[in-house]
């Protein structure tokens, strides 16, 4: 399903890309604790994810969401899942991830 082409990224200050860098360090160390425990099937969930991309007013450029920064995750989790009510921005995000 092709997205719209009047989607605008979500405008984004310090405080995401701080949130964005908090992500990006508890998931990682969060997978590599529980992808050790057999008995565990770890999943991401993200509620809220939007397109996958934001625009940096801080940096005035397009930054990795948090789901692409979940994806980028070593180990990878077993699943994800993501979430939005705009479904221009869910099918935007699944032009930005292959599988």
């Amino acid at each position: 399903m092709p997205y719209s082409k009047s989607l605008q990224f979500d405008e984004v200050g310090t405080w995401t890309e701080i949130k964005l860098e908090i992500i990006r360090k508890y998931a990682a160390a969060y997978s590599k604790i529980l992808s050790k425990q057999s008995y565990i099937h770890h999943v991401y969930i993200d509620g809220c994810c939007g397109a996958g991309k934001l625009l940096s007013k801080d940096r005035l450029r397009i930054i990795n969401g948090s789901p692409l920064v979940a994806l980028e995750i070593i180990p990878p989790f077993e699943e994800y899942y993501f979430i939005d009510m705009d479904s221009d921005k869910v099918d935007y995000l699944k032009t930005q991830v292959k599988n």
